[in-house]
């Protein structure tokens, strides 16, 4: 905070030739003066301080003998004078000394002329308004804090529930594998358990591997492997992974595109995972024998976006703006209907934001959602430039 900022408004000056009689009318008009500066080519010379010149020439024989003459010979030339750009925290040290400039004011300059007075009561409110801010912003520290204690909270929840139901299965399939084969008994459906175990050990890679990408994210060690591919070849890929999680649940998956000759110039397995996130999402939250929608286009600025719209439940916008950040469910009942991290929309926001592109989330209760990846104009590449790029 600079000194401009504490002065109460810029008192008019005198000039050292002026009369005591006129300044001393002056002053016994205006009773909020507790000084005036004396000033000659806009450069202070002192101050006339209030109660010195008021007893000076309020005595019998005072103002007889000093009203005709100058305010220079009664002027306390010794003032405190500091220049604006002086911090408020150096001008408190300075004046811990200097009883006359907190009781009766001190100069303020620019560059040696003259700008106002300062004074101990506008010091007191520069001070207390500088307090204020920071009860507020150590509030906000504090709001900030239990913030992030509940999300550590909740991650450590989630965590738990996310880790332990993985490692329980494969530990006790296999245990119940070696168990039965200690006993020579026959295991039937053997495949079926190591299939199981299989799947739960996938389910824990992804759960770490999502943790490790935050981090990674969030300490900008994350790498992009880029390369060029069409944005409908990533989409089938993509679409043909999720068709067994969308029968499971008679869900219509559905493709729209343009006929775009165009190349994304990205990390596709990136992509790839910024796609599987949003439609596992879509297909996790809509309703059965519903549709989930997977569109691409080009931008007006001729970006590539990829567009996945679902029919499921919506959310509301407090919901909407939660569901953004890390380790936070739109489903966060006591009994929560599907499992997850909480990772994948602030993951899919966060290698969006890596390839510069932004990333969209739109929903309505009772409507449904859209989430929209849009890529910035320069990864779109023509098909002839891709490959030209990979000779």
């Amino acid at each position: 905070m600079k000194l401009l900022n504490i002065i109460s408004s810029p008192v008019l000056p005198v000039a050292p030739t002026a009369l005591c009689g006129a300044v001393y009318d002056r002053f016994q008009a205006d009773t909020s003066l507790v000084a005036i500066p004396v000033v000659e080519h806009q450069r202070p010379l002192g101050l006339l301080r209030r109660v010195d010149f008021l007893t000076r020439l309020a005595d019998r024989y005072g103002r007889p003998l000093y009203e005709r003459r100058p305010v220079i010979e009664l002027m306390d030339s010794g003032a405190l004078m500091v220049e604006d750009n002086l911090s408020l925290d150096d001008l408190n040290r300075l004046l811990v000394g200097s009883r006359d400039a907190v009781q009766d004011g001190f100069i303020i300059m620019r560059g040696g002329f003259y700008q106002g007075i300062g004074t101990g009561y506008t010091l007191l409110q520069a001070n207390m308004a500088r307090a204020e801010d920071r009860m507020r912003e150590l509030e906000a520290a504090r709001i900030e804090a239990e913030a992030a204690t509940r999300a550590r909270t909740q991650f450590l929840a989630n965590m738990s529930h996310e880790l332990r139901t993985p490692l329980n299965a494969i530990i006790g399939f296999a245990d119940f594998i070696l168990t039965e084969k200690k006993r020579g008994k026959p295991i039937e459906n053997s495949e079926n358990y190591i299939q199981d175990i299989r799947e739960s050990g996938r389910h824990l890679l992804g759960v770490i591997n999502s943790i490790l990408d935050l981090s990674k994210l969030e300490a900008n060690a994350f790498l992009l492997r880029e390369d060029f591919e069409s944005p409908s070849i990533l989409a089938g890929e993509v679409l043909r992974m999720m068709e067994g999680m969308a029968k499971n649940r008679a869900i219509d998956l559905q493709l729209s595109h343009s006929g775009l000759d165009y190349d994304l110039h990205a990390d596709l397995q990136v992509v790839r995972q910024i796609l599987i996130n949003l439609l596992s999402n879509a297909i996790k939250f809509s309703p059965e024998k519903s549709a989930v929608v997977l569109e691409i286009h080009h931008d007006d600025d001729g970006g590539i976006v990829f567009v996945v719209r679902d029919e499921g439940p919506g959310m509301a916008p407090d919901v909407l703006t939660k569901v953004l950040e890390p380790f936070v469910q739109a489903d966060t009942g006591l009994a929560r209907r599907h499992d997850g991290t909480g990772l994948g929309l602030p993951l899919v926001r966060a290698f969006t934001e890596a390839h510069g592109g932004s990333f969209t989330l739109v929903s309505e209760l009772g409507v449904g959602t859209e989430a929209r990846v849009a890529f910035p104009p320069d990864r779109s590449v023509a098909r002839q430039e891709a490959t030209y790029a990979l000779l």
